[in-house]
């Protein structure tokens, strides 16, 4: 029998609800022993012509093209969908605000009752139940609402400049637009969903995925907020301004010389980690993930006692630039899901390794792509070729440690203090390599995990998965 001290998550689509039937999709879960089941507020249909607004799996950025999943949706392996809302948002919780929430369409109609039905049948079976949200997006602008108002809320580089390459739409965690959308939000989906046992926040962090998202947030409602919280604002960003300026100066010498993870990612040789401004800098962007992270919690209390609330983020020393403090975030937090999406991993040493060598064409590539990867701790054996950072077939095992990995979640179980850890581990990807990853998820964690997601649970998968928790 599976291990019930532990949780075992799977997140499905609601695509897979609709295409495979709710009472399978629920079957085959509860048969691996399955704990918790989450899913989203959208419904679809596939688009004709390859013409739909979202495409299964995710391009990530055109890179991903290569992914399929493992259970067809509607007859195919990947394929493009027309989406809408689930539910009908309540328009007086946004009332005079300049964002909206996805708006209902036809869709919703045909569709919108299969979520509510998920959910009763998750809860008449015993299963916990999630909603997944992405409140660290920039929402949509209302109707006739000027594109610059939502370009006032996106992140910026320090001295308030606009990052030239971004691979999501972050919103500034700052802005108190964006705070009031998601805290209205929130309350509107615990309103419509009362069967849930909470919210699972999917990025509730700031990215890095980019070389320059690693160096926002310094526009004008991150200094208003430092003002705040009591930090020099003045001082942090020119600090991280230099810090960013020091990768021109930058030698393939200082390269070879990163030969472990660095505690602050970016504090490459030209810039020491014990630096005084740069550790307030980083600790600063905690203290405005944490306080966003507060702002939801006081929207879920207000709807009902008792909503778990569980952020999706990126382990250390990752979680460092992204904001996530496990200590902090226990305040507000009932656990913290740590993501093992380990297909991105070559992609993130892709995207640093484009970002540096623009600003220094001095620099070996080759170099540069070792040096991330081992200041990041993504690998146990880094490459010596950058081409080998590429995003995996679905035949090829992940660029991804076993030690790394083993690392990560120690570290953020540490950090945590007694605040459940849950890795997130991803299905994508050939068998072997995924028993690998679902073993050091399972085994090394304290808590359970959960398993990102069911579109890539073959049959193979999912029986592979009971023996892994059993």
């Amino acid at each position: 029998m599976p291990n019930k001290t532990k949780t075992l998550g799977i997140y499905v689509w609601p695509p897979h609800i609709q295409g495979e039937g709710i009472n399978a999709v629920l079957d085959n879960l509860q048969a691996i022993g399955a704990t918790s089941v989450s899913t989203s507020t959208y419904v679809a249909e596939p688009a004709e012509g390859g013409n739909g607004d979202r495409r299964e799996p995710p391009e990530n950025g055109n890179k991903g093209q290569v992914r399929e999943i493992d259970r067809p949706l509607w007859g195919r392996k990947s394929l493009y969908l027309n989406t809408g809302a689930s539910f009908r948002h309540d328009p007086g919780l946004f009332e005079g605000q300049k964002y909206v929430p996805p708006a209902a369409n036809s869709l919703t109609d045909k569709f919108g009752r299969v979520i509510h039905d998920f959910l009763d049948e998750e809860k008449r079976r015993g299963l916990k139940t999630y909603i997944q949200t992405s409140p660290s997006r920039l929402p949509d602008l209302r109707n006739r609402i000027d594109d610059s108002e939502g370009a006032i809320d996106a992140p910026r580089l320090p001295n308030n400049q606009v990052p030239a390459n971004r691979m999501v739409n972050f919103a500034s965690l700052a802005s108190p637009a964006v705070r009031d959308f998601m805290a209205a939000e929130t309350k509107s989906i615990l309103n419509e969903y009362q069967q849930v046992n909470g919210l699972l926040l999917d990025r509730m962090e700031q990215s890095f995925y980019t070389f320059d998202d690693a160096f926002v947030d310094f526009g004008d409602h991150t200094r208003v907020a430092a003002g705040e919280l009591g930090f020099d604002f003045e001082q942090m960003n020119d600090t991280v301004a230099q810090v960013l300026a020091g990768f021109r100066s930058l030698t393939n010498s200082d390269l070879d010389s990163i030969d472990s993870r660095l505690d602050i990612p970016i504090a490459f040789p030209t810039r020491g980690a014990n630096d005084d401004s740069l550790n307030a800098a980083m600790k600063f962007r905690s203290a405005i993930t944490s306080s966003f992270l507060g702002n939801l919690r006081q929207a879920a209390n207000s709807v009902r006692a008792g909503v778990e609330l569980i952020p999706i983020t990126f382990p250390p020393p990752l979680s460092m630039l992204t904001g996530a403090d496990f200590s902090k975030y226990s305040e507000h937090a009932d656990a913290v899901m740590i993501k093992f999406f380990t297909m991105h991993w070559p992609l993130i040493v892709t995207y640093w390794t484009e970002g540096i060598t623009a600003m220094n064409r001095g620099l070996d590539p080759n170099k540069v792509a070792r040096a991330v990867s081992t200041a990041l701790e993504l690998e146990d054996e880094p490459s010596n070729n950058a081409s080998d950072y590429a995003y995996p077939e679905p035949d090829a095992p992940h660029r991804a440690g076993t030690n790394a990995q083993i690392n990560k979640i120690e570290a953020a179980t540490k950090q945590a203090k007694g605040m459940p850890i849950l890795p997130s581990v991803h299905g994508y990807g050939p068998l072997a390599d995924v028993e690998r990853r679902w073993k050091i998820g399972w085994e090394t964690g304290d808590s359970g995990m959960w398993v990102n997601r069911y579109g890539y649970l073959s049959e193979p998968k999912l029986n592979l998965l009971k023996r892994v928790t059993a």
